[in-house]
């Protein structure tokens, strides 16, 4: 009988790790589906999605770690949550509040320094950079409801993974960016 109970939480943790990905594909949906919302300029569609982004984030985190075989999508689940900023940059390009040149040129450059050199940082800014275009528009256009969403994400996220920011996201960043400012082109 116990063994029927060891298989039993081994397809439980299984079952996590589907989760995960089911989570990481809804990422990648929100990333794509941020251009065009953005670009028609519903910002509290555009802040719903961008939490709704940053809960599944921080959920498949979690279920990929209880998951008894990891994932099929956790080699992706960074560049999704990358997608996700990028999304949103490219949004307010194509709403025209971001020029052009600006929004595609920050996009095309810093996806491309992540993906060629897997630069964590890299990924970081440009998620930031989308980040910080929807929390300000949505400060800017007074979508008070949609901004406290989003601030409250942002606190209990900021809460249950202190310590993992303090760990690792910070000091990751800080050493990528080192990183790529003592890269110099090669003559």
């Amino acid at each position: 009988m116990e063994g029927h109970g060891v298989k039993r939480r081994s397809e439980e943790r299984d079952l996590l790790g589907f989760a995960a990905d089911v989570l990481t594909l809804g990422r990648l949906i929100v990333a794509v589906a941020l251009v065009p919302v953005l670009g028609a300029r519903l910002m509290a569609l555009g802040a719903g999605l961008l939490g709704s982004a940053w809960i599944s984030d921080f959920l498949d985190g979690r279920a990929a770690r209880a998951s008894a075989g990891g994932t099929r999508l956790g080699d992706v689940d960074l560049l999704a949550d990358t997608l996700v900023g990028a999304g949103a940059v490219v949004g307010f390009t194509v709403w025209g509040w971001v020029p052009p040149v600006i929004g595609l040129g920050i996009c095309v450059f810093l996806l491309a320094a992540f993906v060629l050199t897997r630069n964590e940082a890299m990924s970081m800014l440009l998620q930031g950079t989308g980040y910080a275009l929807v929390l300000w528009r949505t400060w800017r256009d007074g979508h008070t409801a949609s901004l406290w969403w989003l601030l409250t994400i942002i606190a209990v996220i900021a809460v249950v993974n202190g310590e993992i920011f303090w760990e690792r996201s910070l000091p990751t960043f800080l050493s990528g960016m080192g990183a790529a400012l003592r890269r110099r082109p090669t003559a």
